[in-house]
Protein backbone atom coordinates (compact mmCIF):
# COMPACT_ATOMS: atom_id res chain seq x y z
CA UNK A 1 0.00 0.00 0.00
CA UNK A 2 2.80 2.51 1.12
CA UNK A 3 4.19 1.85 -2.69
CA UNK A 4 1.04 2.64 -4.10
CA UNK A 5 0.58 6.07 -2.53
CA UNK A 6 4.26 6.80 -3.02
CA UNK A 7 4.16 6.14 -6.74
CA UNK A 8 0.44 7.19 -7.51
CA UNK A 9 -0.47 3.97 -8.65
CA UNK A 10 -3.35 1.94 -7.78
CA UNK A 11 -3.18 -0.65 -5.32
CA UNK A 12 -4.85 -2.72 -7.60
CA UNK A 13 -1.75 -2.43 -10.29
CA UNK A 14 0.67 -2.41 -7.71
CA UNK A 15 -0.55 -5.94 -6.81
CA UNK A 16 -0.51 -7.29 -9.89
CA UNK A 17 3.07 -6.41 -10.53
CA UNK A 18 4.20 -8.07 -7.02
CA UNK A 19 2.23 -10.87 -8.23
CA UNK A 20 3.59 -11.29 -11.54
CA UNK A 21 -0.37 -10.87 -13.07
CA UNK A 22 1.10 -7.60 -14.77
CA UNK A 23 4.54 -6.92 -16.03
CA UNK A 24 5.67 -3.36 -14.94
CA UNK A 25 6.49 -1.01 -17.80
CA UNK A 26 10.23 1.24 -18.01
CA UNK A 27 7.75 4.27 -16.22
CA UNK A 28 6.82 1.70 -13.77
CA UNK A 29 10.36 0.70 -13.32
CA UNK A 30 12.05 3.93 -13.37
CA UNK A 31 9.12 5.37 -10.84
CA UNK A 32 10.03 2.51 -8.07
CA UNK A 33 13.70 2.88 -8.44
CA UNK A 34 13.07 6.92 -7.49
CA UNK A 35 11.06 5.52 -4.70
CA UNK A 36 14.45 3.53 -3.33
CA UNK A 37 16.72 5.58 -4.21
CA UNK A 38 18.25 3.20 -6.71
CA UNK A 39 19.16 3.35 -10.23
CA UNK A 40 16.71 1.48 -13.08
CA UNK A 41 20.07 -0.06 -14.88
CA UNK A 42 20.43 -1.79 -11.15
CA UNK A 43 16.71 -2.98 -11.06
CA UNK A 44 16.92 -4.19 -14.96
CA UNK A 45 20.24 -5.88 -13.86
CA UNK A 46 19.09 -7.77 -10.53
CA UNK A 47 15.56 -8.76 -12.04
CA UNK A 48 18.25 -10.64 -15.09
CA UNK A 49 19.73 -12.64 -13.18
CA UNK A 50 16.97 -13.67 -10.79
CA UNK A 51 15.23 -14.80 -14.01
CA UNK A 52 18.48 -16.23 -15.33
CA UNK A 53 18.74 -18.46 -12.21
CA UNK A 54 15.13 -19.59 -12.56
CA UNK A 55 15.33 -21.03 -15.74
CA UNK A 56 18.51 -22.91 -14.63
CA UNK A 57 16.43 -24.58 -11.85
CA UNK A 58 13.48 -25.28 -14.22
CA UNK A 59 15.84 -26.78 -16.54
CA UNK A 60 17.49 -29.01 -13.65
CA UNK A 61 13.82 -30.05 -12.48
CA UNK A 62 12.64 -30.75 -16.27
CA UNK A 63 15.66 -32.85 -16.89
CA UNK A 64 15.48 -34.76 -13.52
CA UNK A 65 11.83 -35.21 -14.40
CA UNK A 66 12.77 -37.46 -17.56
CA UNK A 67 15.71 -39.23 -15.52
CA UNK A 68 12.94 -40.48 -13.27
CA UNK A 69 9.79 -40.29 -14.45
CA UNK A 70 7.65 -43.90 -14.44
CA UNK A 71 5.67 -44.73 -17.27
CA UNK A 72 2.36 -44.45 -17.03
CA UNK A 73 0.20 -48.37 -16.43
Amino acid sequence: MDVAVATGYSLRYVGDVERGAKSATLRTLNDLATLFNTHLGLIITEAETLLGNLDKQDEVVFANKGRHSRPRA
